[in-house]
C-alpha cells in the first residue's frame, strides 16, 4: 500500500549530488544525460508549480574540521567548497530561485536545515532523485521518511554503478509503500492528485 498524500499537497524536489566530482569514472556516467533530462524537466514541471527544488551537494571545509571518517582515515581532500569538484554539474538547470544546501553526511537532512526548511514551506512529499542510489539517495529517502515527510524515488532520475545493491534498496522502498515510479509516471499522476 503507498503512502496516503493529503488532499492538495505540496512536494518538495531533492537533487542529490549532480556534481563534478561523482562523474568522474565512466562506469558512473552510465545513463547520465537521461536521467540529467528527466531532472531538468522536474525542475521545470516543480517550478511551474511554484513547489521548492533543493540543489543537495556535498561539500567540506578544506581545515577537515567537518570531513566524514572515511574521508579523515584517508587523509584525501574531496569535494572541499569552491573546487571545480564540487560544481553542480553545467547541465543540470539551476536557478537563482532554487535552494542550495550543503551536507556533510550521506542524507541530506543529517546536520543541515532541510527538514525545518521543507516543513515551513508546508512540504508533504519529497521527491528525491540524482545519485548516488545506494547512498547519498538511499539515505535521504529513508530519512524523509523519518521526518514525516513522504518519500518519494523517481527511478529514471537516480544513478547507481552498483545496480543489485540499488535493486534491494528500491524494492525496500517499495515494500515500505514509499512512491517509486518513473518520471513520466510521476508528473503524469500530479493532474490526478
Amino acid at each position: 500500500m503507498l503512502l496516503p498524500l493529503p488532499e492538495n499537497s505540496r512536494s518538495a524536489l531533492l537533487i542529490i549530488d549532480m556534481q563534478e566530482f561523482f562523474f568522474q569514472k565512466a562506469e558512473r556516467r552510465r545513463n547520465l544525460a537521461q536521467v540529467v533530462g528527466n531532472i531538468n524537466w522536474l525542475i521545470e514541471v516543480f517550478d511551474g508549480r511554484k513547489w521548492p527544488v533543493y540543489h543537495v551537494v556535498s561539500q567540506y571545509k578544506a581545515d577537515g574540521s567537518d570531513w566524514d571518517l572515511k574521508m579523515k582515515a584517508a587523509g584525501v581532500p574531496e569535494l572541499i567548497e569552491g573546487t571545480p569538484e564540487a560544481d553542480i554539474l553545467p547541465a543540470i538547470d539551476v536557478e537563482s530561485r532554487h535552494k542550495v544546501v550543503a551536507k556533510t553526511r550521506y542524507s541530506a537532512f543529517f546536520n543541515t536545515s532541510l527538514a525545518a526548511d521543507l516543513q515551513a514551506e508546508n512540504v508533504d512529499r519529497a521527491v528525491v532523485v540524482g545519485a548516488y542510489t545506494h547512498y547519498c539517495v538511499n539515505a535521504t529517502v529513508f530519512d524523509a521518511y523519518g521526518h514525516n515527510f513522504v518519500p518519494c524515488l523517481l527511478a529514471d532520475a537516480v544513478l547507481s554503478h552498483l545496480p543489485r545493491e540499488t535493486e534491494l534498496l528500491v524494492e525496500r522502498m517499495r515494500r515500505n509503500g514509499y512512491h517509486v515510479k518513473p518520471t513520466e509516471a510521476f508528473i503524469t499522476s500530479l493532474d490526478q492528485d
